[in-house]
């Protein structure tokens, strides 16, 4: 009878254990949904910079073959992209210190870091060694970004966050057929209606936010 007793309490204790355990699975859960929330408010800078950078890197590009300036374009990009990332880093540690940092802001800046080294490498390493042609830099470019989106999307469940990946595999797919000179303009586009101006958004949002907390 005590063996039975014995067995009916680590029983029981084991049922408080599991409960305990569920609850603060499902606190964890919530807080992740509530951070989720306000995560995404906070890289309207970012969107904008890069789009704005990248804008003038096509256009320059576009621009100057039009008009018979023949060089190598891809020093324009050299020193365009390290400023994008000297931006970016500035940001994220200004960020870090008006805002504690969240298990969700946390996920979407590791997306957009992958998405940036993925995209560098492509744009950088690849035509240097010979293996990835010019012109299939931006539809390779525009997989990513909207692969980048849709993952953002759904972490900070906003939906017309994530609806901005079907612009970008579009456009991706419409610059695999594009082989000339107007897919310059064509990506530029793409990052006016699809980066920059989805940048604006956010940050007035988030200049909406701090104003309403101050």
């Amino acid at each position: 009878m005590y063996v039975c007793f014995v067995k009916q309490s680590t029983l029981f204790n084991e049922v408080e254990m599991d409960d305990k355990t569920a609850i603060d699975e499902l606190v964890f859960i919530r807080k992740v949904i509530e951070e989720t929330k306000k995560a995404v408010v906070y890289n309207g800078k970012d969107y904008i910079f890069w789009g704005v950078l990248v804008i003038v890197g096509m256009m320059s590009t576009y621009i100057f073959h039009l008009s018979g300036l023949y060089f190598n374009y891809f020093w324009i990009w050299v020193v365009l992209i390290p400023i994008g990332w000297i931006f970016s880093i500035y940001n994220r540690i200004k960020l870090k210190e008006k805002h504690p940092p969240t298990y969700s802001g946390k996920l979407i800046r590791a997306v957009w870091a992958a998405a940036g080294i993925a995209m560098t490498i492509v744009g950088f390493v690849g035509p240097m060694m010979g293996t990835i042609k010019p012109m299939a830099i931006s539809p390779i470019a525009c997989i990513i970004m909207g692969s980048a989106y849709f993952v953002s999307g759904k972490i900070v469940d906003v939906k017309w966050l994530g609806n901005l990946s079907f612009g970008w595999w579009i456009g991706g797919i419409v610059l695999l057929f594009v082989t000339s000179i107007h897919s310059f303009l064509i990506m530029a586009l793409l990052m006016l209606f699809f980066q920059t101006l989805p940048g604006i958004i956010i940050y007035r949002k988030y200049k909406q936010t701090m104003t309403a907390k101050s």
